[in-house]
């Protein structure tokens, strides 16, 4: 039986609301950067002493805001690596919106607290969105590693191999130099006693010394 007290509409508007807001919110994240770039770019412009500053002031504040939106969403590049609840991410993005929002008190100060209003305004939509889409995303990489098991187990052999790697390199002794043969001094001296082998193929009597050998044989 068809329940009547649902809004078939409403309910139509909602999937259509949920397929749009993925892009919308890409869309509203991604113009909040080049609004705030521009406004910035404009006041720092016109304080600027030559044409290569007017230039700077634009450029500088699109770099940050490019290299702030990289720095949120890096780790997205490779899903097998999970974040945190405190992720790297969510630090650079308040950090960098703390000094966003020093550099727009300073600058919009002097046109107005209603001007430093808005621009600070804007900066905490763009980061309350980067928030969201971070939460978002991630938690969607998380149900496509968690369900997909092949994925997972390969994911768990990486961290058993890696662990057992580290290991292994703790566990190597470290290598050393062992120390050069030294040479020793050839003497030049004779040797002093002469061995009982030698005596014998002498012809020498054996068990007497060189000089009863010499006595013996001086009588004979």
């Amino acid at each position: 039986m068809e329940n009547s007290l649902v809004n078939r509409d409403f309910e139509r508007a909602i999937r259509q609301m949920r397929r749009i807001l993925p892009v919308l919110s890409f869309g509203l994240l991604i113009g909040t950067y080049l609004v705030s770039a521009l406004i910035m770019g404009i006041f720092h412009a016109e304080a600027a002493p030559s044409v290569g500053f007017k230039v700077a002031a634009f450029l500088v504040p699109l770099a940050i805001q490019a290299g702030r939106g990289t720095l949120v969403f890096f780790f997205q590049l490779n899903p097998a690596h999970l974040q945190s609840k405190f992720s790297f991410g969510i630090i650079a993005a308040t950090a960098l919106l703390l000094l966003s929002l020093f550099e727009a008190f300073f600058v919009m100060l002097p046109y107005g607290i209603s001007w430093t209003i808005s621009v600070s305004t804007l900066m905490l939509i763009g980061w309350v969105i980067e928030l969201m889409i971070l939460r978002e995303t991630t938690f969607a990489t998380q149900m496509e590693l968690y369900q997909n098991r092949e994925q997972w187990q390969e994911l768990q052999n990486f961290y058993i191999a890696r662990n057992e790697f580290e290991q292994f390199i703790k566990g190597v002794p470290v290598a050393r130099a062992l120390p050069e043969p030294q040479e020793k001094p050839v003497s030049e001296e004779l040797p002093l006693a002469v061995s009982e082998t030698q005596l014998n193929g002498t012809g020498l009597g054996k068990g007497k010394s060189p000089l009863q050998n010499g006595l013996s044989m001086s009588k004979a």
